[in-house]
């Protein structure tokens, strides 16, 4: 029996046509931003200065899912220097890592706890628990925490690996607070793909934390109802639904 096996985004040549046509078009967008305008909200949650005028939309900061533009700038472009070889990509990347570590070392003289990193205050992660409104801060965190892990795996940038331990232990901390039923609450508060990295993670680093995490952000409730072959998902939201399953 042949067995499928993982081979590296380096092993991969796009020949002319529509899809490497696609590919440089893409790496001339991600090359037009600028990695200061992205990281503003960063800096200022941590209390840090930041001359850049942030970048406008969901990431205005007004916006309360500010950063995840971040989080997929750093994947985008770890994932076009190993599909390049480009060192511009990784230059990105690695000073975007570099500006996280900095920003989560800032992060406790604001009063926000050791291993926190956003854009946004720890803040919005209590209202969900308190179930007041708040946008989709787990959503955004996903996003921030797939984009270090880009850039650890892709980039060979070991630092990016210690700020997401540094994250994922303050994720743990502040989930073990939680009963069961408090987690299923938090759940309905749309938390991205955060299982598939949080799985990952563990891969990489074998911690029994990080597989506890992960069970944790499990939604027995909709993968229950998928194991029992029940459809219940009209008017669902899809976005919210479909990485629960993928994780």
């Amino acid at each position: 029996m042949i067995k499928a096996k993982p081979f590296s985004l380096k092993q991969v040549n796009l020949f002319d046509g529509p899809f490497k046509d696609a590919m440089v078009r893409d790496a001339a967008y991600l090359m037009q931003l600028d990695p200061d305008r992205l990281l503003h909200m960063f800096r200022m949650t941590a209390g840090l200065s930041s001359d850049a005028e942030p970048y406008g939309g969901w990431e205005s900061p007004e916006g309360e899912l500010r950063g995840h533009s971040l989080g997929h700038y750093l994947s985008a472009c770890s994932l076009m220097y190993a599909s390049t070889s480009d060192e511009a990509f990784k230059e990105r990347a690695d000073y975007i890592v570099a500006v996280l570590g900095e920003c989560q070392d800032a992060m406790p003289t604001q009063g926000y706890n050791q291993g926190f990193l956003s854009a946004y205050p720890e803040t919005f992660f209590d209202r969900v628990d308190r179930r007041w409104y708040v946008w989709a801060p787990y959503y955004t965190l996903h996003k921030i925490l797939a984009g270090l892990l880009d850039a650890y795996e892709l980039c060979n940038n070991d630092q990016a690996l210690v700020i997401l331990e540094n994250m994922a232990d303050w994720l743990y901390q502040r989930t073990s607070r939680l009963t069961q039923e408090q987690m299923k609450i938090s759940l309905l508060n749309e938390p991205g793909g955060i299982t598939e990295t949080l799985a990952s993670l563990y891969g990489v680093t074998g911690r029994p934390e990080h597989l506890t995490l992960l069970q944790r952000f499990n939604d027995e409730v909709l993968l229950g109802m998928m194991a029992r072959e029940e459809d219940h998902l009209d008017r669902m939201h899809a976005n919210t639904q479909v990485p629960k399953a993928i994780g």
